[in-house]
Parts: structure tokens; sequence; C-alpha cells
């Protein structure tokens, strides 16, 4: 369906439910959009936003904790592509059509 312009949503409240012993869809996920949680899954996030452990992925946890209503993180892939700055970003969103 990808080349007919047709996308695929999926929404869950814990990171670990799209991945299962047969596929791992969160790591073909092209826009993660990840909102406040009360946990968070290591794993998960550097499989999404590539980073590594230490201060990298203590970064993105502390952003994740501090999100606000409306606000979410997502990949910046122009970043990750480049391998400059954060692999991630913070947005504010007013509503999602």
């Amino acid at each position: 369906g990808r080349n007919k312009g047709m996308s695929i949503i999926l929404a869950t409240q814990n990171m670990e439910s799209f991945k299962s012993k047969y596929f791992d869809f969160y790591a073909n996920a092209q826009y993660p959009l990840i909102m406040r949680q009360q946990q968070q899954n290591d794993a998960v996030l550097k499989d999404l936003f590539g980073v590594s452990s230490g201060p990298a992925l203590q970064e993105i946890k502390s952003a994740i904790t501090g999100l606000q209503k409306g606000e979410l993180i997502t990949k910046d892939a122009e970043a990750m592509a480049l391998g400059i700055g954060k692999s991630w970003q913070k947005i504010k969103v007013t509503h999602l059509i």
C-alpha cells in the first residue's frame, strides 16, 4: 500500500505492544509519536531513535517525562540521516488530522 500513498496508524499506551517474536512493528515506524508515559522501555527508545546507553538515552527519557499536554516526541529523520544534532524533536500539537 505504500506505493499508493496509504498509511497505517497504530496506537498504544505501551511501547512494547507492537513488538512480537514474529515481527517488530515499531522498528519499521517512520513517524513514531511518543507522548508522556509512566513506563519507558530503554530498548524501544534505542531502536526507534538510534540512541545508545548513556547521556543520549537519559536526555530523551527526561524529555518524555517532562512532556506537557499537547507535546510529543518524534523522530528527526534529517538529523539522523546527517548524523548531527538530536535524533528526535519535541513538537506541540493542537490537533491531529
